[in-house]
């Protein structure tokens, strides 16, 4: 219960990132944008990087360096990311796995980290 109380922000996160990749899609006009689902995947993914870093720095900054943060809101999003598009492939009839999400996925994770890394090495140097 504590777990759902400290990290509820994350785990919405989560829960929309799944419906999102495992819902069957209306179908819609596509964008004018080609791939904009790649823009979809790097968004929901770096947008779960910066929540979950920001996450874990606040209640774990007692128990753990910076460095472990840093690891723990970059595997599991990575891991996240890959079981999704196994997930699609594997376990869906109206999804399909791609690769190509998958680093997308990846690239905003990395985006994501940096982003909070800059953040929160200007907070910590301000409250000095």
């Amino acid at each position: 219960m504590i777990v759902l109380k400290r990290y509820w922000i994350s785990i919405l996160f989560i829960i929309t990132i799944l419906i999102l990749c495992f819902i069957n899609p209306p179908q819609m006009e596509a964008p004018p944008m080609t791939n904009f689902d790649k823009l979809v995947h790097f968004l929901m993914f770096l947008g779960l990087s910066g929540v979950m870093f920001f996450d874990n720095s606040f209640h774990l900054k007692q128990k753990v360096n910076g460095w472990l943060i840093f690891v723990a809101s970059f595997l599991f999003p990575i891991v996240f990311g890959g079981g999704i598009e196994m997930g699609q492939e594997y376990l869906t009839t109206t999804r399909s796995g791609d690769w190509m999400d998958f680093l997308f996925d990846s690239i905003g994770i990395v985006c994501g980290c940096l982003v909070c890394l800059l953040i929160n090495r200007r907070l910590i140097s301000s409250a000095q």
